[in-house]
């Protein structure tokens, strides 16, 4: 299934590449801000939860600006991650909501990463005025512990999609071939059950493959590391980009 944000579109060819900005201070993101400027990846998200001003909202706002400007040519994505899904700070959810809210307002991102479970507690109106904001809503789920069940894992989407999302993001940590094998199998059983591009991710060494197989398992996009990464696994970015060239599927051999 593809989905066209600007001028990049997502479900076509090989899968759209995220470089994640993890630095505390506007200072240090400003610096990756420039490093991810000129690398070959398409999307740069900001890891809100890791900025040491993310209380503030008018500081936040301040400095999505400066990003905005050096990232003109990329799509931005803004992300708060709870700790309860790999954040590392604390946030109430009136503080979340209000922050993506103002972010919204701001039009100073393409992209907005809306965990599952705080759409559950903030319910659908919360995602409509995000959209509203002509925001594309990237509702995600990580699992740090294990890959839940195939059912699971397909109502997790089916929820999602129920709640508005633009795209799914299902990033969870596997303990065996199997559990790798089964995320990678998620686009196929979903197949005539539930339309949404998604984003596939096994995390750790075990699950490396999915970030490079994006286009066999129809994941839309992969993150790699610009300078640190925000996740286990992540493999630096401009080395992703050329395995994804190497792992490109010829035409002939493309999957619907």
């Amino acid at each position: 299934m593809k989905f066209t944000i600007k001028n990049q579109v997502f479900g076509e060819g090989v899968p759209k590449i995220c470089v994640p900005l993890v630095a505390t201070t506007k200072e240090g993101l400003v610096k990756e801000a420039q490093l991810a400027k000129d690398s070959t990846c398409e999307v740069v998200e900001w890891r809100g939860d890791l900025f040491e001003a993310v209380h503030d909202v008018e500081a936040v706002l301040a400095t999505l600006e400066e990003l905005r400007k050096i990232l003109a040519e990329k799509l931005l994505l803004f992300t708060f991650r709870t700790i309860e899904e790999g954040g590392k700070r604390e946030f109430s959810l009136r503080e979340y909501q209000g922050l993506y809210e103002a972010v919204a307002e701001s039009q100073q991102v393409d992209m907005l990463d809306v965990e599952l479970g705080v759409a559950e507690f903030l319910g659908r109106g919360f995602i409509q005025k995000l959209k509203a904001r002509k925001m594309v809503i990237v509702m995600s789920y990580h699992n740090f512990d294990k890959t839940p069940a195939d059912g699971e894992m397909v109502l997790k989407v089916s929820v999602m999609k129920q709640f508005g999302a633009d795209m799914g993001k299902i990033s969870v940590m596997p303990h065996s071939l199997k559990d790798v094998l089964g995320l990678m199998n998620l686009s196929v059983k979903l197949q005539g059950l539930v339309e949404l591009p998604l984003i596939l991710i096994s995390m750790g060494d075990l699950g490396k493959t999915t970030r490079i197989s994006g286009e066999l398992i129809q994941s839309v996009m992969t993150f790699g590391a610009l300078t640190t990464a925000s996740a286990p696994g992540q493999i630096p970015v401009e080395e992703l980009r050329n395995v994804l060239n190497v792992m490109k599927l010829e035409k002939s051999e493309e999957h619907g």
